[in-house]
C-alpha cells in the first residue's frame, strides 16, 4: 500500500491536482519493523515526495497499548523525519492524551461510531462535539469517518470538523476513475 499511496500522489501531481498528502494504514506487525522509517524514508525519496505529504495511520488500539519500544521509535522517527500521524479509529482504543503527545498525533479520526446518526442523535453531537473541542485544545486536526449524508457532513462542519470521509463524499472506486473526479470536484 506503501508504494500504490506514494505513486497514486505522484500521479495526481502530475495531472495538475490538489492531494496534500496521502495516508497508509500500518498495522502494529508492520510498526514492529525495525527498518521502517528507512523503508518509507527510501520510499519518499524515489517518489520525490516531502514527508510532510505522507500521512502514517496507526489504530488507537496501537497506540492506546503504548508498551513497545520498536512501535514508539518508528512512529517518533517518522514524526521527526516529517511524516504526519493520524490516530485512526479514535474513541474505541482508550488512548491517553499522554500516549496522544508521546506519538506525535497530528490528527485524531474519529471512528464512524460516532458519526453515524449523528445528523439525529443529539448524544453523538455531543460527543463528537468533546471530541473536537479536546483536539483543538491540544492543536490537533479532526477527521470524521463514516459519513454518508450530506446532513452528517453539514453538522460535522457546524461541530468543527475539519476534514471527513465516507460513501456521503465518495465510493470507493478504481485508482483509475480518480484523476476524473478529482477533477470534477475542482470544478464544483
Amino acid at each position: 500500500m506503501l508504494f500504490h499511496g506514494l505513486a497514486a500522489l505522484r500521479a495526481w501531481d502530475r495531472a495538475g491536482l490538489v492531494a496534500d498528502t496521502v495516508g497508509v494504514n500500518f498495522s502494529g506487525t508492520e510498526l514492529r519493523d525495525p527498518k521502517l522509517v528507512d523503508r518509507i524514508r527510501w520510499e519518499l525519496d524515489r517518489f520525490d515526495i516531502l514527508p510532510e505529504r505522507f500521512c502514517v495511520e496507526v489504530l488507537e488500539t496501537v497506540v492506546a497499548q503504548g508498551d513497545n519500544d520498536v512501535i514508539t521509535r518508528n512512529i517518533a522517527g517518522l514524526a521527526k523525519l516529517g511524516c504526519r500521524v493520524d490516530l485512526d479509529d479514535f474513541g474505541t482504543g482508550h488512548a491517553s492524551i499522554t500516549n496522544i503527545r508521546r506519538f506525535a498525533v497530528t490528527r485524531l479520526k474519529i471512528d464512524r461510531s460516532f458519526v453515524t446518526g449523528i445528523e439525529r442523535d443529539e448524544d453523538q453531537r455531543k460527543l463528537v462535539a468533546a471530541i473536537v473541542t479536546m483536539a483543538e485544545q491540544l492543536g490537533l486536526k479532526v477527521l470524521a469517518e463514516g459519513v454518508e449524508t450530506p446532513e452528517a457532513h453539514a453538522v460535522l462542519a457546524q461541530l468543527g470538523c475539519g476534514f471527513v470521509q465516507g460513501v456521503g463524499v465518495a465510493r470507493p472506486m478504481p485508482f483509475e476513475d480518480t484523476i476524473a473526479w478529482m477533477k470534477a470536484q475542482m470544478s464544483r
